[in-house]
């Protein structure tokens, strides 16, 4: 999803083509009545589809701008669940509520919504103390490509060889390309094939072993997350 990554990622994805960001109704995700789980689906999916991954995809400034409101306000309704009990621990939505808000802070951040990294942070943080052991490393796999991508790649690099070590071999690809960004093309190119060797299909995979073996990846650095 953003900034550090964003130069390693541009050069292993084919170019992406922005369909028009749907304008949102946020107040029909909560009234005083209820909360509609449709109503922000709908909203997050159209934002992933745009903002999902770093660079995000618009078709113009003003479409990117009301995203980053319509994150900013999805993520308020979130936490405000949350935080103020309604889903609390316990209730059968409360460790989806996590992982959502967890995902939506971080689309807001690649959005720049200001705060978004740590509120992210902070959600992955709660989500990984509440899950079973056994889902862990799946999100221990997300969680590290957040870190990577708000450019905390010492912290995605421990938490990236977590997952690996915890059985999720989707880690190795993202913890791969902060190994590049690392200077670290050995053991980089050690993760890479390791996933190419489990996921044969992934072309970006195998263009990115490609590259790398080449010595054609050069990985700039970025701004910290704000």
């Amino acid at each position: 999803m953003k900034k550090i990554l964003a130069a390693a990622l541009l050069a292993f994805s084919a170019a992406a083509f922005a369909a028009p960001y749907p304008q949102q109704n946020m107040q029909s995700v909560i009234t005083p009545e209820r909360f509609s789980g449709a109503a922000a689906d709908k909203i997050y999916n159209d934002l992933a589809a745009h903002a999902g991954e770093y660079p995000v995809r618009f078709d113009n400034a003003a479409d990117q701008k009301r995203a980053a409101r319509d994150a900013a306000e999805l993520l308020r309704i979130s936490r405000s669940l949350i935080e103020t009990d309604i889903i609390k621990p316990g209730d059968e939505a409360y460790i989806p509520m996590l992982h959502r808000t967890a995902q939506t802070a971080w689309i807001a951040h690649n959005l720049d919504v200001e705060g978004a990294a740590q509120i992210a942070d902070g959600y992955y943080r709660k989500l990984l103390s509440a899950q079973p052991k056994a889902q862990r490393a799946q999100t221990l796999g997300e969680y590290g490509g957040f870190l990577a991508a708000s450019a905390q790649t010492d912290a995605a690099l421990r938490v990236l060889r977590q997952a690996v070590d915890g059985g999720n071999g989707a880690a190795r690809k993202p913890l791969a390309i902060v190994l590049l960004t690392k200077g670290q093309k050995e053991q980089a190119l050690r993760e890479i094939r390791a996933y190419v060797k489990q996921y044969p299909r992934d072309e970006q995979a195998k263009h990115m072993l490609e590259a790398a073996q080449a010595g054609r990846v050069e990985v700039k650095g970025a701004p910290m997350a704000r």
